[in-house]
C-alpha cells in the first residue's frame, strides 16, 4: 500500500505562490498545483473551498512578504540611505518574477490590484524617505521614487536583455543633482 504525502494550506499557498512565478496567475491551477505537490485535488478542497479562496491566501501572502521586506528594509542594519537604496535595487531583481506575475494580474484583478498598490505605496514611501536623507526635497524625492519603480518595474516589464549594470546607472542618474 502507497501512503500519500500530507498536505498542509501553507504547501498548498507555497506551491501556487511558486507557479505564480513561473506561469502567471492563469496557471495556478487546481490541476497543476496537485501535480507540483504530487497529490489529488481531493486534498485541495480539504484546504480550500475554492480557487479563488487560494488566490485570495495567495495574495494576502505576497501582500505580508512584500510588507515585511520593506519594514526590513527601513530598519535594515545600515543607516546609509545609498545602501538602502541599493538593496532595494537587489531586492526588487530577486523578486522580479512574483512581482511581474502580480502586476500582470493587476491588471485584471482588482484585489490584485489593490494589494499591488498598496506593497507600492510602502516601498514608494521608503525610497522617498531614503531620498529625503540624502537631502532632496519632498516633493522632488516623491516624484525620483516614482520614476526609480517606474524604471526598475519597466526593466522586467520589457521583454530583452537584463543588463545588472543598467540598475546601477539608473539609480546614479536618478540621484545626481543638476548643477
Amino acid at each position: 500500500m502507497t501512503t500519500r504525502a500530507r498536505v498542509a494550506r501553507r504547501d498548498w499557498i507555497e506551491a501556487a505562490y511558486q507557479e505564480l512565478a513561473r506561469a502567471g496567475e492563469r496557471g495556478v491551477t487546481i490541476n497543476a498545483l496537485a501535480a507540483r505537490l504530487g497529490v489529488t485535488k481531493g486534498s485541495f478542497y480539504w484546504h480550500f473551498t475554492d480557487r479563488p479562496e487560494l488566490m485570495r491566501a495567495l495574495l494576502d501572502r505576497w501582500a505580508h512578504e512584500r510588507t515585511d521586506e520593506v519594514l526590513a528594509l527601513s530598519l535594515g542594519s545600515t543607516t546609509d540611505p545609498r545602501e538602502r537604496l541599493r538593496r532595494i535595487q537587489a531586492l526588487g531583481r530577486e523578486v522580479a518574477p512574483i512581482d511581474r506575475a502580480m502586476r500582470l494580474w493587476a491588471q485584471h484583478e482588482p484585489a490584485a490590484e489593490e494589494a499591488v498598490r498598496h506593497a507600492d505605496r510602502a516601498l514608494l514611501g521608503h525610497i522617498a524617505a531614503c531620498l529625503e536623507d540624502l537631502g532632496f526635497d519632498a516633493e522632488d524625492a516623491r516624484l525620483r521614487a516614482l520614476l526609480m519603480l517606474r524604471s526598475w518595474v519597466g526593466g522586467y516589464l520589457m521583454p530583452g536583455e537584463n543588463d545588472p549594470g543598467l540598475y546601477d546607472n539608473t539609480l546614479d542618474i536618478l540621484l545626481a543633482r543638476s548643477s
